[in-house]
C-alpha cells in the first residue's frame, strides 16, 4: 500500500469537515483509486496545524502541531490542505508549501481572488499542482468543468446564486415571511452562516467567488474594486411580496460577462421571473448558469454551504492531486 503523507492546517469548519471525510471514506477512496489506476493508495494525515492542541479531544494528539515549519520541513508530507481561511497568514503558508515541493489544496475565496495571481505563479516555477475547487460553489464542479469540459467554447455570461448562506436566508423570506433577523439566526443555527455574517450577508464572499470564476472563464484576473457590489440586509419581506405580485422573485445574484474586451461583474439582490432557471433554487443550495458558443446555457447545482459540502470539494481535489503524483 503506497501512503500519501499529507498536512491539514486548520481544523476549523472546513477542515473538521475534510478530517472527518478522510477517517470515514477511507477504504472507500482506496477502492476508487484502485479502480481507476489500478494503484492501492492510501491517503494519510500526517500532521494537523491549530493554534491550540488542548481544543481538540477527539484527534490524535501526535497529529496536531503549533509550528508550521515542521510540516514544511517534513519531506514526506507530499500535499498541503490549507483550511485555515482569511488572508495571513495563509497566503505565505501556501506559497512556502509549493517553495518546498508541497503540492497545495485550498478552500480559501478571500486569498486565491486577492492573490490567485502570485499563488498561480508559484504554482507554475515550483511545478507544484494548486487546486481550489472548494473556493467557489460548495459541491459544484464549476472550476474543473470551465477548465476542462468546456475548452471548446467561449463562455459569454455567467450568473449564478454562488452563495448558501443569502440563498437561505431569502428563501425562507420567500416561502416562510420570515424576517431577515430570524432567517440569518435560522442559517445560524444550522451552520449555514457564522457568528459573524458580515462577509455573506455583505456579499464579500460572493465578490470573491465571482472573481475567480471571471479568471477561469475570460483569462484575467479581476481587480475587486471594479466589481459592483450590494448585499441582502436591506431587503425587506414587503419588497419580496411586491416581486411575488409581479411574478418575480428576488435572488442574490453574481454576474459576469465580457463586453468588448472588457470585464463587467456584479454581485447583488435582482428581481428575476419565476421561470428563470435560478429562480427555483433555494435553500443553502447553489447553481451556476453559464452561456458558451458551442454547448449553449449550461445549469449547474449544488449544496453550496457547510462542512461536508465544501469538505467534500476539497477531498475531491485531493484525490486529483494524488493521482497525479
Amino acid at each position: 500500500m503506497e501512503k500519501i503523507k499529507i498536512a491539514l492546517l486548520g481544523l476549523g469548519t472546513v477542515g473538521s469537515g475534510v478530517h472527518a471525510i478522510l477517517e470515514e471514506k477511507q477504504n472507500l477512496l482506496q477502492q476508487r483509486f484502485h479502480n481507476k489506476n489500478d494503484r492501492e493508495v492510501s491517503i494519510k494525515i500526517a500532521k494537523i496545524l491549530i493554534r491550540d492542541p488542548a481544543k481538540y479531544h477527539n484527534v490524535d494528539p501526535s497529529l496536531l502541531t503549533t509550528d508550521y515549519q515542521e510540516i514544511l520541513d517534513d519531506d514526506s508530507i507530499r500535499v498541503v490542505v490549507e483550511a485555515i481561511g482569511g488572508e495571513k497568514p495563509a497566503v505565505d503558508y501556501m506559497i512556502r508549501a509549493m517553495e518546498r515541493k508541497k503540492h497545495v489544496v485550498s478552500a480559501n475565496k478571500l486569498a486565491i481572488a486577492k492573490f490567485g495571481e502570485p499563488l498561480v505563479k508559484a504554482s507554475k516555477k515550483n511545478n507544484m499542482e494548486f487546486l481550489y475547487e472548494a473556493a467557489v460553489a460548495g459541491t459544484i464542479p464549476i472550476l474543473r468543468t470551465i477548465k476542462d469540459s468546456l475548452v471548446a467554447n467561449e463562455i459569454t455570461k455567467m450568473s449564478g446564486i454562488i452563495n448558501g448562506t443569502t440563498n437561505f436566508i431569502l428563501s425562507k423570506m420567500t416561502h416562510e415571511q420570515s424576517s431577515y433577523k430570524d432567517a440569518l439566526v435560522k442559517a445560524q443555527e444550522l451552520g449555514f452562516a457564522e457568528a459573524d455574517p458580515g462577509s455573506d450577508v455583505n456579499g464579500d464572499d460572493a465578490l470573491y467567488k465571482i472573481a475567480i470564476l471571471s479568471r477561469l472563464a475570460f483569462g484575467t484576473w479581476m481587480d475587486l474594486n471594479t466589481i459592483d457590489c450590494k448585499g441582502i440586509t436591506e431587503v425587506t419581506p414587503k419588497q419580496i411580496e411586491d416581486a411575488q405580485k409581479r411574478g418575480k422573485v428576488i435572488k442574490f445574484l453574481a454576474r459576469s460577462e465580457k463586453v468588448d474586451g472588457k470585464i463587467i461583474a456584479s454581485v447583488s439582490p435582482e428581481e428575476i421571473d419565476r421561470n428563470h432557471p435560478l429562480a427555483h433554487v433555494d435553500g443553502a443550495m447553489n447553481a451556476v448558469y453559464l452561456h458558451c458558443d458551442n454547448a449553449g446555457e449550461l445549469l449547474f447545482q449544488g449544496a453550496g454551504a457547510g462542512s461536508r459540502p465544501t469538505a467534500s470539494a476539497v477531498v475531491s481535489d485531493l484525490f486529483a492531486v494524488v493521482e497525479r503524483l
